[in-house]
């Protein structure tokens, strides 16, 4: 199962972190991972080419684990940062609404 953990503060989100193997399929052909992981990446990507910031990004392929994080950032580029991060948001808890015994999806 992938879990989504969206970390919140004053309705800030901070980061985004995807863990696990949903297994909705075998590797390779797992529609659910996949959007995972496309969402995920264009985050990461969007935020430095179009954001023009720089986030904290952990990855773990194997696992598969990332977290994209804002920490160490001004406030000014978090804020920024927002409108990208909630788009992502609003997909990952789509996927997870779609594919319920497959995604884990928590807010804290």
């Amino acid at each position: 199962m992938t879990k989504i953990v969206v970390e919140k503060k004053d309705n800030v989100i901070l980061s985004i972190m995807a863990t696990g193997h949903s297994g909705y399929a075998t590797e390779g052909k797992d529609i659910v991972c996949a959007a995972v992981s496309v969402l995920t990446q264009n985050l990461a990507q969007g935020l430095k080419t179009i954001v023009g910031i720089i986030p904290h990004v952990e990855l773990d392929e194997d696992a598969p684990y990332i977290k994209i994080s804002l920490e160490g950032l001004q406030k000014s580029d978090i804020v920024k940062a927002q409108q990208l991060m909630q788009y992502t948001q609003l997909g990952l808890k789509e996927v997870a609404n779609q594919y319920k015994k497959y995604v884990i999806f928590k807010e804290k």
